[in-house]
């Protein structure tokens, strides 16, 4: 008898032990994607002057993607890639491409531009 009630007891701590609540995990989606706005501190600056550009986007796993014909891209010293400066040496009209892409791979393209003079 005693080994019976051992027995069962045993098997009760094994499958009350092996039971665990699995908790959902947690939902860290920023929402569907979509690229927001580009916008820019200053549309107008002195040669070798710098703005502040920023790319406002939702969705997931988010990656920025700078580029412009001439000029410098200065990276935030935060490593948030969504906020650059842009400077140039001459005057002149350019336009700023940002390309944002999340995850899925879903992208958008905005551009923008800034004017230079001496």
């Amino acid at each position: 008898m005693k080994q019976r009630i051992l027995f069962l007891g045993l098997i009760l701590i094994v499958a009350l032990a092996s039971c665990s609540k699995k908790s959902a995990a947690p939902d860290n989606s920023t929402g569907p994607f979509k690229f927001i706005s580009l916008t820019a501190s200053d549309s107008i600056i002195a040669v070798n002057e710098a703005t502040n550009l920023i790319a406002t986007a939702t969705g997931d796993g988010l990656t920025y993607t700078w580029t412009c014909d001439f000029g410098t891209f200065i990276p935030n010293p935060d490593g948030i890639n969504s906020k650059v400066k842009w400077t140039v040496c001459h005057a002149d009209n350019f336009t700023i491409h940002c390309t944002v892409k999340d995850r899925n791979n879903n992208s958008e393209t905005k551009d923008i531009i800034i004017r230079t003079h001496v």
